[in-house]
């Protein structure tokens, strides 16, 4: 397996994520989906005013959980963030996502709007079957 089987199983399941942060000692998680799912690494949007920002910048390791229901299968994914300023990925961000203006980020330089992917990482799947098996599991790396 390679980071294409798991830009598969993302992409095709539509599968929402758990992104977990650290704040202080205690572990934060919230819901997200992906923006997109690339080669270079898995993409997201935040606020600069919300807390999940302040986290990433102050430990910029995360962990990624995807889950599908039928049949049970997770996708874990662990990484550091890094934030891209690329202009025109921001504007396509915008124009992907309608939400998004209405949110308030209005143009790509909103100093508020901000775009980041998970790179430098391994992930890897587990199904009921490699409950017990955990260290087991094959690593992949992106």
């Amino acid at each position: 397996m390679d980071f294409k089987d798991c830009m598969q199983f993302i992409m095709e399941s539509q599968a929402t994520c758990t992104l977990c942060t650290v704040e202080g000692d205690q572990p934060r998680g919230r819901g997200m989906i992906p923006l997109w799912v690339k080669d270079d690494g898995i993409y997201f949007t935040t606020a600069a005013s919300k807390n999940l920002y302040k986290q990433l910048r102050t430990n910029s390791k995360v962990e990624l959980c995807f889950v599908t229901s039928q049949p049970i299968k997770h996708l874990r994914v662990m990484g550091d963030v890094e934030f891209v300023e690329d202009s025109a990925l921001r504007e396509k961000a915008l124009e992907e996502r309608p939400f998004l203006k209405a949110l308030g980020f209005d143009t790509s330089n909103n100093p508020n709007f901000i775009l980041f992917r998970v790179v430098n990482g391994e992930a890897h799947f587990w199904t009921w079957g490699d409950n017990l098996k955990e260290a087991d599991i094959p690593r992949i790396k992106f």
